[in-house]
């Protein structure tokens, strides 16, 4: 089972950003579509906490996910599955995305670890998963990253 370690700094509090990571129903206001990701649809429970369920529809298809841990504000979890098809071979694709957040003063280091399964000769599709988590984690902890630094900019604006 591969495993993908993403690493960020981001100006912000652990608080803040954990509960940004949390509020699936948000979102839609800093994380735009992309190949991998198109909406987080079908909350079961708001706030969320674990054991909720949602449903990550996108382009490559519909994934169906829940929140396996959640201790505010350092550790979220997620994990997800979805159906695959290479050719005439089917499958389920799991996926666990964890959040490990690491506050130092300022700023708070932003861990984002992503593993995946794919069962038997689907796994000949696992560079292309890669490829794709890879390039998507990539650019959800840069949107995160400046979604965060700006909301505290402008805070600073309006306190100043």
């Amino acid at each position: 089972m591969p495993v993908l370690h993403f690493t960020t700094h981001i100006e912000g509090s652990d608080e803040t950003i954990f509960a940004l990571i949390a509020d699936l129903t948000g979102y839609d206001r800093w994380l735009p579509r992309s190949n991998a990701f198109g909406a987080v649809t079908k909350i079961s429970q708001v706030p969320v906490g674990l054991g909720t369920t949602y449903v990550d529809k996108g382009p490559s298809g519909t994934m169906h996910g829940s929140v396996v841990d959640y201790r505010p504000p350092t550790h979220i979890a997620f994990q997800q599955s979805m159906p695959v098809k290479l050719l005439l071979l089917t499958g389920m694709l799991d996926l666990h995305i964890r959040y490990t957040l690491e506050p130092g003063g300022q700023t708070t280091q932003v861990n984002r670890d992503v593993s995946f399964y794919l069962p038997g000769v689907l796994k000949l599709a696992e560079p292309i998963i890669v490829t794709t988590v890879r390039r998507e984690s990539q650019r959800l902890l840069l949107l995160m990253k400046r979604y965060v630094e700006t909301q505290a900019g402008v805070g600073d604006q309006l306190s100043g």
